[in-house]
């Protein structure tokens, strides 16, 4: 396994009493990825790179594969909820609802009440989604504030020549709005990755934005497409408790498909980390550039020729361009579930 090249600050003293230990879910279907071919998404495999840097800020770390999770402890800090799933159908290559894998309505309590009473949350969605994943993702995220929609974004110009799954694009420290956030990043590489919808009124901030223009949103519940900037990664705090929320793993694994060590993905992690484990002053609203609300323009004047565009629908005038890009998706495989032979041949 490749191992992620990073430097890590040098980190703050911590009192001998103060809780470090994280703890990694493996009970929702996390090890159903190794189905596919690709590798479980667990501590010891594809987020190995997060529990090092973990430990490198004297976090220890530990994996949790029953339901439901133990959240006790006084030294408990942190809870890492890798991409949760169902159970892969081959023949169809796409995930299946499995009960057994779903996180229950007890469950989604303790985690909130955890956060509540001042727990970490580290939570990783996936493509499009639940509908995607077959899960309930949404459900543990929707009490935080915010949504997890059933999207994904994709670079129109680079699926054209990338296989879907190394299919990239990237962002400028500009889209990264929170200044903590931003320290010491350039350039933020991601995979496709789904988005959030920050609800109004909610302590929640965009960690960073999608491109926008050619990279679009396409919502494959609804039938959309959005040519506008969207959130791929949020902050927030519940209680005591503060959260942070990715719509795809691959910008911090460290399989072959990982980019944890690219562009400056490592040290955007790291402040991440530091922030959720850390009650220091950098708050949610020491910010770049943030507009206030939940809807965020394109920032890049180059991109200006999109705006007037938006949203396009599935409907009307904006069937035609929906139809066009479904196609692109179902020929390019981006739709399916790929598994390793697959993507192989």
């Amino acid at each position: 396994m490749a191992q992620p090249q990073f430097t890590l600050q040098k980190s703050p003293k911590r009192s001998p009493s103060r809780p470090n230990e994280a703890v990694f879910d493996a009970a929702h279907g996390q090890s159903n990825w190794s189905q596919t071919g690709f590798g479980s998404r667990l501590m010891e495999t594809q987020f190995a790179g997060i529990a090092q840097l973990l430990q490198r800020l004297s976090v220890s770390c530990r994996s949790e594969d029953r339901k439901p999770l133990n959240l006790a402890g006084p030294e408990l800090r942190l809870l890492v909820v890798p991409p949760p799933t169902g159970t892969y159908d081959p023949p169809n290559e796409c995930w299946r609802r499995d009960p057994t894998t779903l996180f229950e309505t007890d469950e989604i309590r303790t985690i909130i009440r955890f956060l509540n009473a001042g727990g970490r949350l580290l939570v990783f969605g996936y493509r499009f989604g639940d509908s995607f994943t077959q899960t309930n993702l949404g459900q543990l995220i929707n009490p935080l504030g915010c949504l997890l929609n059933d999207d994904a974004i994709v670079d129109l110009h680079r699926l054209q020549h990338y296989y879907p799954l190394e299919c990239y694009f990237e962002t400028q420290q500009d889209l990264v709005p929170v200044k903590w956030a931003a320290a010491g990043v350039d350039v933020l590489r991601w995979r496709s990755m789904a988005t959030f919808t920050i609800l109004p009124g909610s302590p929640i901030r965009p960690l960073a934005l999608s491109p926008g223009g050619s990279c679009i949103s396409y919502d494959r519940t609804h039938r959309q497409i959005s040519f506008q900037s969207h959130p791929v990664a949020v902050a927030g705090t519940h209680g005591a408790g503060r959260f942070a929320l990715f719509g795809g793993p691959h910008p911090f694994e460290t399989s072959r498909l990982g980019l944890l060590g690219e562009a400056s993905n490592a040290r955007f992690l790291e402040n991440v980390l530091r922030w959720l484990l850390t009650n220091d002053s950098a708050d949610l609203d020491a910010t770049n550039s943030w507009a206030g609300s939940a809807e965020f323009d394109i920032r890049d004047a180059a991109q200006e020729r999109w705006r007037e565009y938006g949203h396009i629908e599935s409907v009307g005038n904006g069937a035609e361009a929906v139809a066009f890009v479904e196609n692109l998706l179902r020929e390019t495989d981006t739709l399916r579930a790929l598994s390793l032979p697959k993507w192989q041949a």
